[in-house]
């Protein structure tokens, strides 16, 4: 794909040298973990034995931040990811996307450059995040054991939902010309993947068809997998096949939505 790292350097430039864009996608996950991941304090819902009982729904969870870490890292990629989407119409609004298509660089390198440029958005906020909920009081608790591998499937989970995400929204925008036609179906797929996911609550607190079709929804696979390793730091063989069956399933996701959107891009993008 010629042309790619340019356009990406660009989509980056772009994000760092708007004060604005870039201090708010960097304070907003904290928004996220301070404000909601406080709003829960589970000894007082549960007493301070109902917390460390493995009858507990949070279990092992020490508190909810450290049980929603995993679930706000992957609503963050979220709505990070759908931006992949939206600056594909303001391209075609403010005139850049005319001059790229005329020039000597593949149409799926000007889609894939703001997905790339998603991806390492999130990364950042991700490391801004979990700091965050380490430092905050009553905030994130790792285990002893936590570990090089544990650090591995975070940023895996999080790369692979975030091409996941990014590529979605870019197929969405890639034939759209109208933005409030982008972000009405943006509201109206953000909403149900967080909710209908076990992203804020585990599946013992809803409703059985509820807990189902979360079985199904990649927002769970990711926050899982990142839940199980910062809950358990060293993973048994059954823990560490359960993560890295989420991590397949978010792999073939990303894989299917990757090519997808190459050929989309390749053959229906325009001005």
């Amino acid at each position: 794909m010629s042309g790619l790292i340019p356009l990406t350097v660009r989509e980056l430039k772009k994000w760092y040298r708007n004060p604005v864009f870039f201090f708010v996608g960097l304070i907003q996950p904290i928004f996220w973990i301070v404000l909601f991941g406080s709003a829960f304090d589970l000894a007082k819902l549960l007493g301070t034995a109902g917390v460390n009982s493995p009858l507990s729904p949070f279990y092992p969870a020490p508190n909810y931040i450290t049980f929603i870490i995993g679930g706000i890292l992957t609503t963050t990629s979220l709505f990070t990811g759908m931006f992949a989407g939206v600056n594909i119409i303001w391209d075609r609004r403010l005139g850049p996307m005319s001059r790229f298509l005329v020039s000597p660089i593949s149409r799926s390198s000007i889609v894939f450059s703001k997905v790339l440029s998603s991806t390492f958005r999130i990364l950042v906020q991700a490391v801004i995040l979990i700091a965050a909920a380490l430092i905050i009081p009553n905030g994130l608790v790792l285990r002893k054991g936590f570990n090089v591998f544990d650090v591995f499937v975070i940023v895996v989970a999080l790369v692979l939902i975030a091409f996941s995400f990014s590529s979605l929204f870019s197929i969405i925008a890639i034939r759209l010309r109208k933005m409030e036609t982008v972000f009405g179906i943006i509201n109206l797929i953000n909403l149900p993947l967080i909710f209908a996911s076990f992203a804020l609550f585990p599946k013992a607190l809803m409703a059985s068809w509820l807990g189902t079709v979360a079985e199904y929804n990649p927002v769970s696979w990711s926050s899982e997998a990142i839940r199980t390793v910062l809950l358990y730091g060293n993973l048994t063989s059954s823990q560490t096949h359960s993560v890295l069956l989420y991590l397949l399933y978010l792999g073939l996701l990303a894989t299917f939505l990757v090519v997808l959107t190459y050929i989309l891009s390749e053959k229906e993008i325009r001005d």
